[in-house]
C-alpha cells in the first residue's frame, strides 16, 4: 500500500499536537499569620494576582501548566507532579515567601500562575519574568516589577513602585508617592494622592492626582496628559520637543513658548515638571 508523503505529514502533525499536549496541575496553601505581613512573590512564567482577603491568614492557588514535546512528555509531567507535592511556599513568622524554586529545573516548560488573598495590612514585593501583575486592596508598600507583561494595582493606602520592560502600566486610588517606569508601553494614573514620578521609553502617561505633590512625568515617544489636584496650585515646567503645550490659566515666570512653559497655577506649590520628546503635552 502505497502512502503519500502528504499523509505521512499530516500524520506527524497530529502525533505532535497530541505530544504536545498541555500538562495541567496547581496546589493550595493557607498560611495562618498575626499583625503586618510581609509578602515576597516571584514566578518565571504565569502571572501574579494579590488580592485583600480575610485578616489572619494568607491563600495561596496555584496554576501550573506545561507543554509536553516529543523527546520529554513524560518529564514535564513530573516537575508538575513534584511542584504539587512540595509547593515553594515558605514562612518565617509574618514573612512569607512563594515562588522560590529552589530546584531551577522543576520549571523547565512549566508556568506557574500564582493567586493569592492575604490581609490587606500587608505590603508586597512581585517579581515576574513573563507575566501580568495584579494588586488591589492591600495597605502596601508595594513594589512590583515584571520584564514582559502589563501592571495592574488598585485600591493601595501607601507608597507604590511599579516597572515593566514591555507592558502598560494602570494604577488607581493610590494613597501614597508613586514611582513608575516603563520601557515599552504606556501609563495610567488615577486617584494619586501623593508625589508621582513616571517614565516612559515608547507609549503615552495620563496622569490625575486628588492632593496636590510634585509630580515628574518624562516620556520619549508620547504625549502626556495630567490632571492636577482641583482647587491647587502648583509651579509648571514643561517642554516638548515635537508637540504643543496646552496648559490651564497660569501667571508665566520667565517664558512661554509654543514648546517651554514655565509659570504657576493659581498661587504656586509643588513642582510639575515635563518633558517630552515627541508628542504634545496637555496639563488640566
Amino acid at each position: 500500500m502505497k502512502i503519500s508523503t502528504f499523509s505521512l505529514v499530516s500524520f506527524a502533525l497530529a502525533a505532535g499536537l497530541v505530544a504536545s499536549a498541555e500538562e495541567q496541575g496547581s496546589f493550595d496553601k493557607s498560611l495562618t499569620v498575626s499583625g503586618p505581613v510581609d509578602l515576597d512573590v516571584k514566578t518565571d512564567s504565569g502571572g501574579i494576582m494579590v488580592t485583600s482577603g480575610s485578616s489572619g491568614t494568607v491563600r495561596v492557588h496555584a496554576i501550573l501548566k506545561g507543554q509536553r514535546g516529543w523527546f520529554d512528555s513524560g518529564d514535564v509531567d513530573a516537575r508538575i507532579r513534584e511542584l504539587e507535592r512540595n509547593p515553594p511556599v515558605e514562612q518565617t513568622g509574618n514573612h512569607i515567601r512563594i515562588g522560590y524554586v529552589h530546584n531551577r529545573d522543576l520549571l523547565k516548560g512549566v508556568s506557574m500562575r500564582l493567586e493569592i488573598e492575604t490581609p490587606s495590612n500587608s505590603q508586597l514585593r512581585a517579581r515576574a519574568d513573563s507575566g501580568g501583575i495584579h494588586v488591589d486592596g492591600i495597605h502596601g508598600p508595594a513594589d512590583c516589577r515584571t520584564d514582559s507583561g502589563g501592571i495592574e494595582i488598585h485600591n493601595v493606602g501607601s507608597e507604590v513602585r511599579a516597572a515593566a520592560d514591555s507592558g502598560g502600566i494602570h494604577l488607581s486610588n493610590i494613597n501614597g508617592p508613586v514611582s513608575v517606569h516603563v520601557d515599552s508601553g504606556g501609563i495610567e494614573m488615577t486617584g494619586v494622592s501623593g508625589s508621582i514620578d513616571a517614565q516612559t521609553d515608547s507609549g503615552g502617561i495620563r496622569l490625575a492626582q486628588t492632593r496636590p505633590a510634585a509630580i515628574s512625568a518624562k516620556a520619549d515617544s508620547g504625549g502626556v496628559t495630567v490632571k492636577l489636584a482641583p482647587g491647587a496650585g502648583y509651579e509648571i515646567s514643561a517642554e516638548s520637543e515635537s508637540g504643543r503645550i496646552s496648559v490651564p490659566e497660569i501667571s508665566v515666570n520667565s517664558s512661554f513658548s509654543k514648546h517651554h512653559v514655565e509659570g504657576k497655577v493659581r498661587n504656586g506649590g509643588p513642582l510639575v515638571s515635563i518633558r517630552v520628546a515627541s508628542g504634545n503635552i496637555t496639563i488640566e
